[in-house]
């Protein structure tokens, strides 16, 4: 069996000290490509050529900036979401492909747990009809793939939306700086 694989990777660094969950800033790399825009807003491109109309190809985009903050004891408590933060667009001509995410390269600081993972994404919208699997709830990231939906093949470029969640962290979050990476993975048998 013949295994297409396009990744986009995007790394985030997230701080938490006292009540404090701040400063993300976003790379998006697909393979050994690598962007980071001034204004941290990163993007990958599966084959290194998202716009040729003949190929298949991964592209996401970051389209806020990616920071939390927990200022008061409320916000460790109650969910925080970064609005339309994730665009995924691809093409799939040959096949049908399968989008995963995970969180990779996961560092906590000292005492930190590193299975304790608190970012979720959330669907919001596609411009797919013919997409099945869909995850609608949240998705826990892990660091294993998580498969969001199957999308049919057609010649057409499609767009996903996903916000970025976090989960409440609670009182006994340990405090320092988080790094995480967010993997998409396009697959196609």
């Amino acid at each position: 069996m013949n295994i297409a694989r396009y990744l986009c990777i995007l790394s985030l660094v997230i701080i938490f000290s006292s009540y404090t969950y701040v400063q993300a800033s976003s790379d998006a790399v697909a393979g050994d490509i690598s962007k980071k825009d001034d204004d941290n807003k990163g993007n990958g491109k599966g084959n290194g050529n998202g716009n040729n109309d003949n190929q298949n190809y991964l592209e996401v985009n970051v389209n806020s900036t990616l920071s939390f903050s927990c200022e008061t004891p409320e916000d460790l408590e109650n969910v925080q979401t970064i609005n339309n933060a994730f665009r995924l667009k691809f093409k799939t001509k040959n096949s049908d492909c399968s989008i995963y995410a995970k969180v990779s390269n996961f560092t906590t600081p000292s005492g930190g747990n590193p299975n304790d993972i608190p970012l979720e994404l959330q669907y919001i919208s596609d411009n797919s009809s013919s997409a099945y699997s869909l995850i609608r709830t949240p998705v826990k990231l892990t660091n294993v793939d998580q498969r969001l939906f199957v999308q049919p093949r057609k010649s057409q470029t499609f767009q996903y939306y996903y916000d970025l969640r976090m989960a409440p962290v609670g009182y006994d979050f340990r405090a320092g700086q988080y790094s995480y990476t967010i993997t998409f993975t396009m697959t196609q048998p």
